[in-house]
């Protein structure tokens, strides 16, 4: 990757159901780095998920990936430059690590390109990004929760984007499997990737009264 992406939106408004919650936003997100859209159910978060997914229509406004509007992008050249972790993702019962690795090179792939060398080189790498090599053989329905969430995640880093989408990657997960995410995604900003994720809104500390 010889220069990092820039993603930001101009003027965005998005709606959930009938109430609009974005109106008329303009941010530019840093690039190589982590940011995280936190807040309380209701907030907006999902919407603006959505938006910066190319999801949803906005109801006005863009988002704009090196200056130009997602919306205008034929769908095989975006997924080459912007990689998608749903929260709910869901494989077919019995598909392994590698093979689920595997389908992050489908925008690489066409009439004229087949698998090659170089893709299984990827998945290879993907593999010990997310530290998941004694794991590549396991059917996804054996692994932790923690395991599950690291192998979609080496899916998106196999799809070789410069932008990460995440959507609440740490959900359901105990706080060591949230702190092994975390640290994955960390490591693929050092690296120069440009990652967006939702969070949960964090909880409120407990108080104890004084006396």
């Amino acid at each position: 990757m010889t220069s990092l992406p820039t993603l930001s939106t101009d003027a965005l408004s998005m709606s959930y159901g009938q109430r609009q919650v974005i109106h008329e936003l303009g941010v530019s997100l840093p690039s190589g780095k982590v940011t995280a859209i936190v807040g309380p159910n209701g907030c907006g978060k999902s919407p603006l998920f959505s938006g910066l997914a190319r999801l949803h229509k906005p109801d006005s406004g863009a988002v704009l990936l090196n200056g130009h509007d997602i919306a205008q992008m034929p769908a095989r050249q975006l997924a080459t430059k912007l990689a998608l972790l749903p929260q709910e993702a869901v494989a077919p019962e019995g598909l392994t690590v590698t093979e689920l690795i595997r389908f992050g090179r489908q925008p690489h792939q066409g009439w004229l390109r087949q698998w090659s060398a170089e893709d299984q080189q990827v998945v290879h790498h993907a593999l010990a990004a997310a530290g998941l090599e004694a794991l590549a053989d396991r059917p996804l329905e054996a692994l932790s929760g923690g395991q599950r969430q690291r192998a979609w995640t080496a899916m998106t880093i196999a799809q070789q984007t410069p932008l990460l989408l995440l959507d609440e990657p740490t959900s359901a997960l105990d706080l060591g499997h949230q702190i092994e995410v975390c640290e994955l995604v960390r490591d693929l900003a050092c690296q120069g990737r440009t990652v967006v994720m939702v969070l949960p809104d964090p909880p409120a500390p407990a108080v104890t009264p004084t006396t």
